[in-house]
């Protein structure tokens, strides 16, 4: 072999690691940038979420907020492709590679990423679709930014942990690759740093690995049964918004054109009973056809009322059953993928820990940095379900505000109609925040009155709702997707990922 031939696989390799240590590093900056800042972006936050459920200028409040969350994209994205960075290009148990001193903090950096991957999915949604400026999912909006604070507290928790602040980065950063390496081991190395950096940079594969030790088979076949009938409920949930206001724009016309006979009838009335002493009786005819006139309004009027009465009740009875089966159908999903963000990080830390702590005593914090995400992991689900109980008890929950705060709906929220849904409405609304409020499908007011049309503000309920539980339908579907791109050569790609990068007894120096 040529020393020419040498020299350019050698340059090569040592330009393709020093891209990918390099990268990991800005990767880095990205993280420890936003941590350190955290807690403006977080009062930021909580103040949105107050403002939001107060419906104080909500429109601005969300705007504000989606550019809140581009600064957040930036940073879930570093954390997302730390976790999928080799931790053995950054061994140096073995003087196979001779770094800086603090360097053993880039793998409690990447151990970190690792721990934290699954509580991303938290975040796997379109924000711009998700949080319109409805007020009707006010209630919803607050809730999931409030989760989004709780949970980007805990992920920068855990990175303020792993002595991130404590890392020197070097924009200068030089390789240099031992001689002694030859033509095989060099070409080696350089597919390996090649499939790295592609793994990396392949989003199909990050949204895989935020799995874990979670089989994201249940997930995937969960959609495939489930998005059928959860689109179908969608579309029968639209019908019956349509023919809720089809029936209100009726009874209105109705309504004012009865209004109208019935006002001609008793001026006729009137007439006739006035003219009487002057016309010797003969303005009886007017008063006579009058109150013909007016029995027409009163029989068109009622004819209305209970024409409305009974296409409400059908509609509203469809609304409530297509909604007990999407609610059944979502929460199932949601609770597939609740596994997989609040699992138990000790099966994590056993697959990786081992390798972190063989060379340096300053990894050796990672295990307590595990430790204490695995009790930040238990704060999450104990908010959770605080949230849970306030909203299954219905005192302070957002299920009873929203009722209290809809037209005429909350005394009859007080009086607990249809007993029959109640422990089933109660289990699932628990379970899945995006129903926050949708008790309102379970209260009726007087039949006479949506007769007359109240029942249009269920109609805008059930549309802005809809449109919320859409964006979220189809940000599974983005994951799922994903999934499917990316189980071929899911194995494979891990294998790479584990494998270590250093041919044994060879260094490479970091300059």
């Amino acid at each position: 072999v040529s020393k020419h031939k040498l020299f350019c696989v050698r340059n090569k390799l040592q330009e393709a690691l020093c891209k990918y240590i390099s990268d990991t590093f800005s990767l880095i900056s990205t993280v420890r940038g936003f941590c350190e800042s955290s807690s403006k972006w977080l009062d930021e936050r909580k103040t949105a979420v107050k403002n939001i459920q107060s419906k104080n200028n909500v429109d601005g409040v969300l705007k504000e907020t989606l550019r809140g969350l581009e600064k957040l994209e930036d940073f879930l994205d570093a954390v997302e492709k730390l976790a999928v960075t080799s931790k053995h290009v950054f061994m140096n148990g073995r003087k196979r590679l001779q770094l800086p001193k603090d360097i053993s903090h880039v793998q409690s950096v990447i151990m970190a990423s690792q721990c934290v991957g699954p509580l991303l999915l938290v975040f796997k949604r379109d924000a711009n679709m998700f949080f319109l400026p409805k007020e009707q999912n006010v209630e919803v909006l607050a809730n999931q930014l409030d989760k989004y604070i709780q949970t980007t507290q805990k992920i920068c928790q855990q990175f303020q942990e792993s002595h991130i602040s404590d890392l020197t980065m070097n924009k200068d950063t030089k390789v240099h690759v031992d001689v002694r390496f030859s033509e095989h081991d060099l070409l080696t190395m350089l597919d390996h740093i090649n499939q790295l950096d592609e793994i990396r940079e392949n989003e199909h594969f990050r949204m895989l690995f935020l799995f874990q030790e979670i089989s994201y088979d249940d997930f995937m076949m969960e959609f495939k049964e489930r998005q059928p009938r959860m689109l179908q409920s969608l579309n029968d949930l639209e019908e019956c918004a349509v023919q809720l206001d089809r029936m209100n724009t009726g009874s209105k016309i109705s309504s004012i054109a009865g209004s109208s006979v019935g006002a001609v009838g008793g001026a006729l009335s009137i007439a006739g009973l006035a003219l009487m002493p002057f016309t010797a009786g003969l303005s009886l005819g007017l008063t006579i056809g009058g109150k013909a006139m007016g029995i027409t309004s009163g029989v068109n009027n009622a004819v209305t009322t209970f024409t409305g009465i009974g296409v409400n009740r059908k509609y509203e009875t469809k609304a409530k059953e297509v909604l007990e089966s999407l609610m059944t159908e979502m929460t199932s999903l949601q609770t597939c993928l609740e596994q997989v963000i609040f699992q138990p990080v000790n099966n994590i830390e056993g697959r990786h820990i081992e390798s972190l702590c063989t060379g340096s005593s300053k990894v050796v914090s990672v295990g307590k940095s595990v430790h204490s995400l695995a009790k930040d992991v238990s704060d999450l689900r104990l908010i959770k379900n605080k949230d849970v109980i306030v909203r299954a008890g219905g005192c302070a929950g957002g299920s009873t505000r929203l009722a209290s705060e809809t037209p005429d709906v909350g005394q009859a929220a007080l009086k607990g109609t249809l007993t029959t849904a109640k422990s089933m409405r109660v289990g699932l609304i628990a379970l899945n925040s995006l129903f926050i409020g949708m008790d309102i499908f379970y209260i009726c007011k007087e039949s006479i009155d949506l007769a007359k049309g109240s029942k249009t503000e269920v109609s805008k309920f059930i549309r802005a709702r809809a449109a919320l539980w859409s964006s979220e339908i189809d940000s599974w579907k983005k994951i799922y997707d994903s999934l499917c791109l990316a189980q071929r050569e899911s194995k494979k790609k891990k294998a790479v990922l584990d494998k270590p990068f250093y041919v044994k007894n060879k260094m490479c120096f970091l300059l």
